[in-house]
């Protein structure tokens, strides 16, 4: 595994034990900073809008640190050339690592800004068939269409023979986006959407026996219209 396949790994999904050093992985300084730079990933804060100039700033103070203060002239002894060819050899290898730090960082990033922040949050409320119920649904314009993150918490998981539906429904008709039973735990729920939110307003989710029939059931367990 490369640097940049450990680190766009970490910064993405996140390892069990990512502190405990890998024959495969990077060391612990480089781990460090990739904690480092997953936090600032995760902070919705690093994803406002830089003040003008600040990149021109940044290139500025690098080519300041490379260029470094002058140095007076001196005779290089032996010794000192093993110093300098040693320097050099550290200098090539942190420098690596930073290019596979900011090449992996690219690779998350690149996935973040394509998926792109939430558009919309929509929420949704338990009905009479769930009255402890209740989700939010985060919805993401992608170029494949809506991602959305139904956060789930009160409804309880589908019993045998039956799972949830969600559904969006507008003037258009009724589409289905996903199916889920919640065995494992409540929790976020990934579903995927072809349609808008505009042509359908109504999200829903219903509980379905397992018949084959892929028609709705009608037993509404969640919706955003009461």
């Amino acid at each position: 595994m490369t640097s940049e396949q450990w680190l766009s790994d970490y910064l993405e999904r996140g390892r069990p034990g990512w502190w405990e050093p890998e024959p495969d992985a990077p060391d612990v300084a480089s781990a460090a900073a990739a904690r480092r730079l997953r936090g600032l990933l995760a902070d919705p804060d690093s994803w406002a809008e830089p003040p003008a100039g600040l990149l021109g700033q940044v290139l500025a103070s690098i080519d300041s640190e490379r260029a470094g203060p002058p140095r007076p002239a001196a005779v290089p002894s032996p010794a000192a050339g093993r110093d300098d060819r040693r320097r050099t050899r550290m200098r090539r290898t942190v420098r690596a690592g930073a290019v596979a730090l900011l090449a992996a960082a690219a690779v998350v990033i690149g996935i973040v800004v394509t998926r792109g922040p939430a558009t919309t949050d929509v929420a949704l409320a338990g009905t009479r068939l769930a009255p402890a119920a209740s989700a939010t649904a985060r919805l993401h314009a992608t170029p494949s269409g809506l991602a959305i993150e139904l956060d789930v918490s009160g409804l309880p998981p589908s019993p045998p023979g039956f799972y949830y539906q969600a559904w969006m429904k507008g003037p258009g008709g009724l589409v289905t986006i996903g199916t889920f039973h919640l065995r494992g735990g409540p929790g976020t729920v990934e579903l995927w959407s072809a349609v808008s939110l505009a042509d359908y307003p109504t999200i829903t989710v219903t509980r379905e026996p397992e018949d084959g029939n892929p028609a709705s059931s009608g037993q509404v367990v969640l919706t955003n219209h009461p």
